[in-house]
């Protein structure tokens, strides 16, 4: 097993009327990652087209909740990263993410998530999952 720990800070003078500072912390036991730190291009434009979008992550790889880490590394903020629930019928886009974003989630580990990149611009993700095993 292995330990994750990751630290998120915020903080702003001019947000609020009264400047803004906090910090929260998180700490998981670990025994699987799905790909180590993955990169890699997209260039699928639509969802349901297989062809050069990006597996992050395949429904009930993991036996309990998994974390997601995935990163655009774009710097243009107009070239936009869709990642979206592929077992589910409709429009189940799940996240956007613009030139330079990040996020760490966790998520219900049920269902497939896919990337595209609906402007074309061939941007490169960057992505862990990592949980317990089944």
């Amino acid at each position: 097993m292995a330990t994750v720990t990751g630290t998120l800070s915020l903080s702003s003078t001019d947000l609020l009327s009264d400047a803004i500072s906090f910090s929260t912390s998180f700490t998981h036991t670990t025994t699987k990652t799905s790909t180590g730190l993955a990169r890699e291009t997209i260039t699928s434009t639509a969802k349901g087209t297989a062809s050069g979008q990006v597996l992050l992550y395949t429904a009930d790889d993991y036996a309990a909740i998994a974390y997601l880490y995935v990163k655009n590394t774009n710097a243009t903020p107009a070239n936009k990263i869709y990642i979206y629930n592929d077992s589910t019928t409709g429009d189940p886009l799940w996240m956007q993410l613009a030139g330079g974003d990040f996020a760490f989630v966790p998520m219900h580990g049920d269902k497939t998530l896919k990337a595209y990149a609906p402007n074309g611009s061939d941007p490169i993700i960057e992505w862990m999952v990592f949980g317990v095993d089944q």
